[in-house]
C-alpha cells in the first residue's frame, strides 16, 4: 500500500472526529439570521462552530448563535440564536402569551423574524439534544471576516432560571 493511502486511511478518521465533535467550518444558507449572518445578499457567510461546550461540556447561553438539527427535518442543520433556556419564562410580543420552557429545552429564534422558522412558530422549545455547536466567527467572504456577538435578548426573558454551574 503507498504512502498516501496508508496516510489517507489514518487522517480520515480523525477528520471526521474533529469535525463531528471539536469543530468546523461551514455555510449558512438563508435568511432568517440576517443581519448578524448573510447580511451581503450576494454572498454566503461561511461560519467557525465550536462544538466541544454543547457536545462535551453541556454550557448553553442565552445569545449563543448555535447550530442545530431541525426538529422537523433530520437531517437538515439550522442556525438559530438560543433566547431562553430551561425552566426560563419567554414573552412572545407577537402572540402576547408566555411559555415555560421545560427542563432539556431551549428556545431559539431567527434574528430575522419575518424570515425565520422558529420556537415561536414551528418548533416550540428545542431539545438540547439537537444543539450542536456555537457559530464563534465568520470567516468567509474576507470583509466579514469577524467574531458573531452573542446578543441576550432580555426583554423577551421574563423570568431566567439560574443555574447553580
Amino acid at each position: 500500500m503507498s504512502t498516501f493511502l496508508k496516510n489517507f486511511a489514518w487522517c480520515l478518521p480523525a477528520a471526521i472526529a474533529f469535525t463531528d465533535l471539536v469543530g468546523c467550518i461551514l455555510q449558512v444558507e438563508g435568511n432568517s439570521m440576517q443581519p448578524t449572518l448573510n447580511a451581503d445578499p450576494d454572498y454566503r457567510d461561511w461560519v467557525l462552530v465550536e462544538k466541544i461546550s454543547y457536545k462535551w461540556l453541556h454550557r448553553y447561553s442565552r445569545g449563543d448563535v448555535a447550530v442545530m438539527w431541525a426538529p422537523d427535518e433530520p437531517h437538515q442543520q439550522i442556525v438559530k440564536r438560543i433566547v431562553g433556556l430551561e425552566f426560563d419564562v419567554i414573552w412572545d410580543e407577537e402572540d402576547k402569551r408566555s411559555e415555560k420552557i421545560p427542563q432539556g429545552r431551549c428556545w431559539v429564534e431567527g434574528d430575522n423574524r419575518a424570515e425565520s422558522g422558529d420556537s415561536r412558530n414551528l418548533y416550540g422549545p428545542v431539545h438540547l439534544g439537537l444543539l450542536e455547536g456555537r457559530v464563534t466567527h465568520v470567516v468567509w467572504p474576507p470583509w466579514r471576516i469577524g467574531s458573531v456577538p452573542q446578543v441576550y435578548q432580555h426583554e423577551k426573558v421574563i423570568l431566567e432560571h439560574k443555574s447553580s454551574s
